[in-house]
């Protein structure tokens, strides 16, 4: 009787342990691609961070959050988490569920990044309206120049289309745009990123206010023209500006500019 004791004890206790070790064990995604940094191609400016577990998204140091998450489709080219969000005028936690897609970078999609992928990102429920933001993950470029545009349509002139865009001349060291009375104004610059698709800079202004320098971050993000879906003033192309959150852009690059 004590053997068969002894032998239930052993097989209560094995089962136990292995429970707790497939408890503790974190599932991985199977394709670990999705464990890249995402950049945001729209205004919004967002960089997310995945992991089996979490959401991590960043878009200033005003700005971060961190879903707790569980992974509840695990696919190649898809995965979706079920993420927690506490509410504090409810006292709940509230779930969303956060879907990324991903597909290659393609002339088709309109990217150029060879070796990099876009990311469709779907919340559902959405609090405010049904969308779908998209994201860059750029091609590895460790080995990018510092000094030079890894993509030459950075250089082309960006010709304004929202009211508060000036027209605007980079280059890997300075942002010049032209002021509300045509005068020319530049800022030294240091590139930050550069990849096929998005540009960042580090950029430096004087203050009148402040009596003093003061250095700001500005994102540049190529986002194709597709005449079928959108008015493209022009443009073979859309340049979406953020400059640390608190200033945004639109511009395109003229085909004429681009010489066709």
């Amino acid at each position: 009787m004590k053997k068969v004791a002894l032998i239930c004890g052993l097989i209560a206790l094995t089962t136990a342990s292995y429970v707790l070790f497939n408890q503790n064990k974190e599932e991985k995604f199977v394709n670990p691609v999705f464990y890249e940094k995402m950049i945001s191609a729209s205004h919004e400016n967002f960089e997310v961070q995945l992991t089996p577990t979490s959401i991590y998204m960043f878009s200033s140091e005003s700005y971060k959050y961190n879903y707790t998450c569980k992974l509840i489709n695990n696919q190649m080219d898809t995965v979706s988490l079920e993420c927690f969000k506490y509410n504090y005028k409810n006292e709940k936690e509230e779930t969303q569920v956060f879907t990324y897609t991903l597909k290659p970078c393609t002339k088709e999609n309109l990217c150029l990044d060879e070796g990099g992928w876009l990311v469709y990102e779907k919340v559902k429920p959405y609090k405010y309206f049904d969308k779908t933001l998209t994201y860059i993950i750029p091609s590895k470029s460790e080995d990018a120049p510092k000094d030079k545009f890894v993509n030459q349509l950075f250089y082309k002139k960006l010709s304004p289309i929202s009211r508060a865009a000036r027209p605007t001349f980079l280059t890997p060291t300075s942002l010049t745009y032209l002021d509300l009375y045509n005068k020319e104004v530049v800022e030294k610059c240091k590139m930050l990123e550069n990849t096929p698709m998005f540009v960042t800079l580090e950029c430096s202004y004087y203050s009148d206010f402040l009596k003093r320098m003061k250095n700001y971050v500005v994102r540049y993000v190529l986002q194709g023209c597709d005449e079928k879906t959108q008015y493209c003033y022009g443009g073979a192309w859309r340049v979406l500006e953020n400059a640390s959150g608190s200033r945004v852009g639109t511009f395109v690059i003229d085909k004429k500019d681009m010489g066709q």
